[in-house]
């Protein structure tokens, strides 16, 4: 049996490589030890911000073959499971061949991640994962402000703020809050906080850890910013 033969034989692992926020410094040491093992590495293409997530980890993938994902954002959700569908038989082909994929995503790959529902397709085929934990865009900018995500018995609510139909329970809930996956929906969630005098116990960053990093101590100064977009999220602090 050749070395070709082996490699064949032997089925590639994919693995969801968590990139962290934003800053190469803050991309884990498991997560350097398997990019630079992987054979593969795999980048989600959405059109939202995710291809930071390739950009973050260039250093430690040199030439290393890369497979661009595409993901749809239609509204039709069959449209969007044929697009991980078609992502998923991608990264099979080269599990296939005995060859291991890495799958980069920006943040935590648990955590509102692209790579999950591709995770969970090829894991059902029964092939071998592993996911690869990181830092969150919302722990990177608590910390960048120096403050607790939450404390003591407080609860901690993570609110994507596309949500419209709930979004005033979701804001009526006790403790700290995170918003974050804004899009074009922000300005009404922000507008809502206002409403509830949270305007001074909000926080938002906007590039958290990258380039371009803007951080801002209230709702009043974040509305006086020339620019906000994907990478904007707020943490809404309880008042004592």
């Amino acid at each position: 049996m050749t070395k070709e033969d082996v490699a064949v034989d032997r089925k590639g692992k994919l693995y969801g490589i968590s990139t962290g926020p934003g800053d190469p410094e803050l991309v884990t040491i498991k997560a350097v030890k398997a990019l630079e093992a992987c054979d593969v590495i795999a980048a989600p293409n959405s059109g939202s911000g995710e291809g930071v997530a390739l950009a973050i980890v260039e250093q430690y993938i040199r030439d290393k073959e890369v497979l661009t994902c595409y993901f749809s954002m239609d509204r039709d959700i069959e449209k969007r499971k044929e697009a991980r569908l078609v992502a998923a038989e991608s990264i099979i082909g080269f599990l296939d061949k005995g060859k291991d994929v890495g799958f980069v995503t920006l943040g935590d790959a648990t955590t509102y991640s692209t790579y999950m529902y591709v995770h969970e397709i090829v894991a059902a085929r029964g092939y071998a994962t592993e996911i690869i934990p990181g830092i969150t865009s919302f722990a990177a900018a608590a910390a960048l402000f120096g403050t607790a995500l939450c404390e003591g018995d407080k609860t901690l609510t993570i609110i994507p703020a596309r949500h419209q139909e709930n979004i005033d329970e979701l804001l009526d809930y006790p403790g700290d809050k995170v918003i974050m996956k804004s899009g074009e929906n922000l300005t009404h969630v922000l507008s809502k906080l206002k409403e509830r005098g949270k305007g001074a116990s909000t926080l938002i960053s906007y590039r958290a850890t990258m380039d371009g990093q803007q951080l801002y101590t209230s709702i009043e100064e974040f509305e006086q910013a020339p620019e906000a977009g994907y990478f904007t999220l707020a943490l809404v602090k309880e008042e004592e």
